[in-house]
C-alpha cells in the first residue's frame, strides 16, 4: 500500500516537472505571438521530447543500475558511451523534423555541437539529481520499513512473554486452591478459560477495543480474588467512555498482577485498589497495593513490569507518562495514556 502511494507521488512529481518545462517559455516576457508559430513550436516540442528521452535513458537505465551498485568508474564510462552518440541522434532527429515540417535547417558546426552538449549535459545533471533524491527517499523508506518490522517483531515477542508469565502465576494460584480442596477451584478454571480465549483470539492485534481489554481486566481481578481470604480488600472501578477508543492488549495487566503478587497475602490484612478513568482521549490508570516489608526487594522488578515499560516506549512514545512510587509499605502505579 505504501509502495503504491509512493509510486503515484513519484509519477505526479515527474509529470509536474515536465509540464513546468513545457510552459516556462510561454511565461517569459517576450513576443508571445512568435512562440505559437510552427517555426518555433515544432523545434521546441521536438527538443523537449528528446530531452525527456535522454532524461529517462539515464534515470531508468544508467543511473538506476550503476548508482545503486556504487560502480562509479563504470558509471562514468557508460555515461560517456551513451551521451556522445545521443548528440548525433539528436542532430539526426532535428534534420528529419525540418524535412517533414518544411522548416529551415541550419548546417551542423562546432557551435551547434557544443550547444547541444551543454543542453544535454544539463538534462543528464538533472536526471542525476532526481535519481540521487529518489534513491535517498527509497533508502529512508527501506530503513523505516526495517524499523517497523523490528518493532513489530519485538512487540510480538513481548506479548508472547506476557502469556507464559501470566500462566505461571495463575496456575500457581489454582494449584493452591486445588491443594486446599477449595470449592473455588472449578470457578477459577472457568475464569482462566475465558481469559485464555481473549489472549489467544482477541489480543493478537497491535490494538484492541478498550471495552474488551477492561472486561479482561475485570475477569482477571475476579480470578485473583478467588484465592484471597476475607481479610483482603480489593476494589476495581472503571469510569468514563470505554467504547470509543483502542488500547494495546495486555498492557495494564502486569501492574495488576504485580499488585496481587505482592499486595494480597492471606497472612495479614492487605489491600489492592485499582481505578481506571477515561476523560476524553486520556486514560488514567491508578493501582495501589500494600506490601509486606520482607518482599520489598522484589516489588519493583520482574518480567512483567520491564515488559510493559518497553511496550510503552514502542507504542506510546511521547503519549504516556508512568510513575511508580514506593513508600511506607505502599506501592503505587500511576499511568496516563493518550488513546488517540
Amino acid at each position: 500500500m505504501q509502495n503504491n502511494i509512493y509510486s503515484k507521488q513519484r509519477m505526479v512529481a515527474h509529470i509536474a516537472m515536465w509540464l513546468l518545462v513545457l510552459i516556462v517559455p510561454f511565461t517569459l516576457p517576450t513576443n508571445n505571438i512568435r512562440l505559437f508559430t510552427k517555426a518555433y513550436l515544432v523545434p521546441w516540442l521536438a527538443g523537449v521530447a528528446i530531452s525527456i528521452a535522454l532524461f529517462y535513458l539515464f534515470h531508468l537505465f544508467v543511473f538506476a543500475k550503476y548508482l545503486r551498485q556504487g560502480a562509479l568508474v563504470k558509471l562514468v564510462v557508460v555515461s560517456i558511451l551513451v551521451f556522445v552518440p545521443f548528440i548525433g541522434f539528436e542532430l539526426l532527429v532535428n534534420h528529419l523534423t525540418s524535412m517533414v515540417f518544411g522548416l529551415k535547417y541550419n548546417a551542423v558546426n562546432g557551435s551547434t555541437i557544443v550547444a547541444k552538449a551543454v543542453v544535454n549535459g544539463f538534462v543528464v545533471a538533472l536526471s542525476l539529481f532526481v535519481s540521487l533524491v529518489e534513491n535517498w527517499f527509497a533508502s529512508q523508506r527501506y530503513m523505516q520499513e526495517v524499523e517497523r518490522q523490528r518493532m513489530e517483531s519485538e512487540l510480538r515477542m513481548l506479548r508472547f512473554q506476557v502469556n507464559p508469565h501470566f500462566l505461571f502465576n495463575t496456575l500457581n494460584n489454582i494449584y493452591t486452591l486445588v491443594y486446599k480442596k477449595s470449592d473455588k477451584a472449578p470457578e477459577a478454571m472457568l475464569k482462566l478459560s475465558s481469559l485464555m480465549r481473549y489472549m489467544l483470539y482477541d489480543a493478537t492485534d497491535t490494538f484492541v477495543p478498550l471495552s474488551r481489554e477492561l472486561e479482561y481486566l475485570a475477569n482477571f481481578v475476579e480470578l485473583q480474588k478467588l484465592r484471597l481470604a476475607s481479610n483482603q480488600q480489593v476494589s476495581f472501578a472503571v469510569a468514563g467512555n470505554t467504547h470509543s477508543y483502542v488500547i494495546a492488549p495486555l498492557l495494564l495487566v502486569p501492574f495488576i498482577e504485580n499488585a496481587f503478587k505482592h499486595g494480597a497475602r492471606a497472612t495479614e490484612q492487605t489491600e489492592v485498589n485499582i481505578r481506571i478513568a477515561i476523560e476524553g482521549a486520556r486514560l488514567t490508570f491508578y493501582c495501589q497495593n500494600s506490601y509486606v516489608s520482607n518482599m520489598e526487594s522484589g516489588v519493583n522488578s520482574g518480567i512483567g513490569l520491564e515488559n510493559v515499560k518497553r511496550r510503552l516506549e514502542l507504542l506510546y512514545n511521547g503519549c504516556s507518562e508512568l510513575r511508580i512510587d514506593k513508600d511506607s509499605g505502599t506501592f503505587t502505579v500511576h499511568l496516563t495514556l493518550n488513546l488517540e
